[in-house]
């Protein structure tokens, strides 16, 4: 016999109805729903990804940004985007983070 397995929609109601016979408390419910909103989110949201120094530059001329506005961009020092461009030093991991989503979005995603 093959089963297909649950969606995670399944999971919660299937949670809900072990609460409903005493088998699971409001807390395990919880925890459970939480998990399965992190695992969607985990699905949303993309990979971090190295970037050279090269395609660092490459994208900061890409959307017409000087060293100094990227730094700016990003809350970082003019040095540490010269740094990394030259490649004697890489970005962390927040650093990292908001050069793959201006990268991927461009400077708008930024404007409030």
């Amino acid at each position: 016999m093959k089963t297909t397995p649950a969606t995670l929609d399944e999971m919660i109601e299937d949670a809900e109805e072990l609460r409903g016979l005493g088998l699971l408390s409001d807390e395990d419910v919880s925890q459970i729903a939480t998990r399965i909103s992190a695992s969607e989110y985990r699905k949303r949201v993309a990979a971090v990804h190295d970037m050279t120094g090269l395609e660092i530059k490459l994208m900061r001329k890409q959307y017409g940004l000087s060293q100094a506005l990227l730094a700016y961009t990003l809350g970082m020092t003019v040095d540490s985007v010269s740094k990394w461009e030259r490649g004697e030093i890489k970005p962390s991991g927040p650093a990292l983070r908001i050069l793959n989503t201006l990268s991927a979005k461009g400077p708008d995603a930024f404007v409030v």
